[in-house]
């Protein structure tokens, strides 16, 4: 009974998650239209997912989702997923509920890998920060995983998850889309 009620709870949150790579018009249909507030439009300014990206954020079923595109008509390619702050709703996003992300962000014919925590963002490229990045981001509750086409999960601390595609994946869509 108890793994019935965990596949079920696991099935219906890999539905409700959008997916790396959807359009804005995806994004509207799975979501409805985007919660683009004051203290959103702040945040995409202060801490922007991605720099000079078209940037809107959802809300759906208890969760936050900030989606970056570079044009409107375009993939999204990164994405941020956060819990709705609710009283008496813990904020820390368990590991099914991750499990549930890359469920719903695992196309046929890929899969995931965890591999050692290193921050994408970061501009260290020296051995020993690497090092330690690797060594000490497990213990913390940073955590990574790469699909085996090259997106990236990475979950930097307790409170959000991030997705995004490389860049060699969104130029290749960008080039076969003109194609």
């Amino acid at each position: 009974m108890r793994q019935t009620l965990f596949l079920l709870v696991l099935f219906s949150c890999a539905t409700a998650f959008g997916r790396i790579g959807e359009t804005a018009l995806q994004f509207v249909d799975r979501y409805g239209p985007p919660k683009d507030t004051i203290s959103s439009k702040v945040l995409d300014k202060t801490c922007p997912l991605l720099e000079g990206a078209i940037q809107h954020t959802y809300e759906h079923q208890g969760w936050r989702i900030r989606a970056a595109f570079l044009q409107i008509d375009e993939p999204a390619v990164r994405m941020d997923y956060s819990k709705v702050p609710k009283p008496g709703v813990n904020a820390t996003i368990q590991d099914y509920e991750v499990q549930a992300i890359m469920t719903a962000n695992t196309p046929p014919g890929t899969s995931w890998k965890r591999f050692p925590y290193s921050t994408p963002d970061s501009a260290n490229d020296e051995g020993m920060i690497k090092l330690f990045e690797a060594c000490f981001g497990g213990p913390i509750g940073q955590k990574m995983w790469r699909r085996s086409d090259g997106v990236l999960l990475w979950m930097p601390g307790p409170l959000f998850v991030r997705l995004e595609l490389p860049a060699f994946l969104y130029e290749a869509n960008l080039k076969a889309a003109k194609e």
